[in-house]
């Protein structure tokens, strides 16, 4: 048996209140300006004689939050968010030290 499912032709009302629409530009705009800073910053730490790898992976943790919190919409995803910010840290501290291992022999 096939059944038939009823169409109407009545219109449909949505709402499209300019007020019920957020917009998130100014957001967006924040993110990338802190992303460009953090980008020069880690151009300027790249001149500094101390050690560089882990203030840049410091920097570049941070940066990976922002992207991940707000282009990828993971700050509402309180479960998830620990795990995208801290496993990469881990991943670079060893590979840092492994880095540092070969380096020092």
């Amino acid at each position: 048996m096939e059944q038939s499912i009823p169409h109407s032709n009545a219109p449909v009302e949505v709402d499209h209140d300019a007020e019920s629409h957020e917009s998130h530009d100014g957001v967006y705009i924040i993110a990338f300006v802190l992303l460009a800073a953090l980008t020069l910053v880690e151009l300027v730490v790249t001149y500094i004689p101390v050690v560089k790898a882990i203030l840049l992976l410091i920097l570049a943790s941070g940066k990976a939050y922002i992207v991940a919190a707000y282009y990828m919409h993971l700050r509402y995803e309180k479960r998830y968010m620990p795990l995208v910010f801290i496993g990469p840290i881990i991943v670079g501290v060893l590979a840092i030290l492994a880095i540092q291992g070969l380096v020092l022999r």
